[in-house]
């Protein structure tokens, strides 16, 4: 929905994906609240358009929010789902955690200002058929120089491994890049 001068968090904000999600909600109107776990990257998330940066674990201490963008999962979605307002919704788009959800009794209660939060999960794949036309427009936002890919690692094609340990070990900022080598005399 509409978000507009509205309060949005995005979980695993300092990540590939949340560094993403922080951008198109800056630029959607929202008053973006960056959670990472690594507050050294709160300048960095700033400059992206966050209006507020605070610690993954303390999302419980956060002033109500109208949208969630959860890329983590785990103990961080259902934090993430307790500060929604009501007709808040959250969407989980990722699992980067690996740990599951263990709601406690009543978090999903409606009373006492919990009335009508949704959550929601997210499939890229299954929604390919117009995955075409977003993607151009990403890509032309990144062209014109409106959105920040984040590459946080290029390499050639042939540190594939390294690439993607690096990345599993959270030691990437942003999206790692691997250049495909051109075949020459073809």
């Amino acid at each position: 929905g509409p978000i507009l001068g509205r309060r949005v968090l995005v979980t695993g904000a300092s990540g590939g994906v949340g560094r993403f999600a922080v951008q198109l909600a800056a630029r959607g109107g929202a008053h973006v609240v960056a959670a990472t776990s690594d507050p050294a990257k709160g300048e960095a998330l700033t400059s992206l358009g966050a209006h507020e940066v605070v610690a993954a674990d303390a999302l419980k201490a956060i002033a109500p929010v109208h949208g969630v963008i959860d890329v983590v999962g785990g103990p961080q979605l259902v934090s993430a789902y307790d500060a929604l307002a009501p007709h808040g919704i959250l969407v989980a788009v990722g699992h980067s955690s690996g740990d599951g959800e263990d709601f406690p009794f009543g978090a999903l209660f409606g009373d006492a200002g919990r009335h009508d939060r949704s959550l929601t999960t997210f499939f890229l794949m299954d929604d390919a058929a117009g995955l075409g036309a977003d993607l151009e427009w990403l890509a032309s936002l990144v062209a014109r120089g409106e959105l920040d890919p984040q590459i946080g690692r290029r390499d050639d094609w042939s540190r594939t491994q390294e690439a993607l340990g690096a990345l599993l070990a959270r030691e990437v900022a942003g999206k790692a890049v691997l250049d495909i080598p051109v075949a020459t005399g073809l």
